[in-house]
């Protein structure tokens, strides 16, 4: 599983919890290839942002009830910093930043 050119992020929901973490719900539009190969069918993002740094992404399948949990090394480096990007943009702990 290689993940690359996800677009069209859109931010769902989140939970956070004070000083700990923020866990987000992402929709995007995954690559056609990605979605056969993995067998996914509507697939979303959940990114968790650590207040200590650090992020986790997992793939929830909704089609499939599955769950993906890829490492940094299975999604193109772009493409997880962009997604890191739009989470951090919607999280409460990142409020004071600018966005990008």
């Amino acid at each position: 599983m290689y993940l690359s050119d996800v677009k069209n992020l859109k931010f769902y929901s989140q939970l956070s919890l004070k000083q700990v973490e923020d866990r987000l719900l992402i929709t995007a539009d995954f690559p056609k290839e990605f979605l056969i190969e993995n067998q996914m069918k509507d697939p979303f993002l959940y990114v968790t942002l650590y207040v200590r740094g650090g992020a986790r992404i997992k793939i929830i399948d909704e089609g499939t009830a599955k769950l993906y949990i890829p490492s940094p090394k299975d999604i193109d480096p772009e493409t997880y910093k962009y997604i890191i990007e739009f989470a951090k943009d919607h999280a409460p702990q990142f409020k004071n930043r600018t966005r990008r």
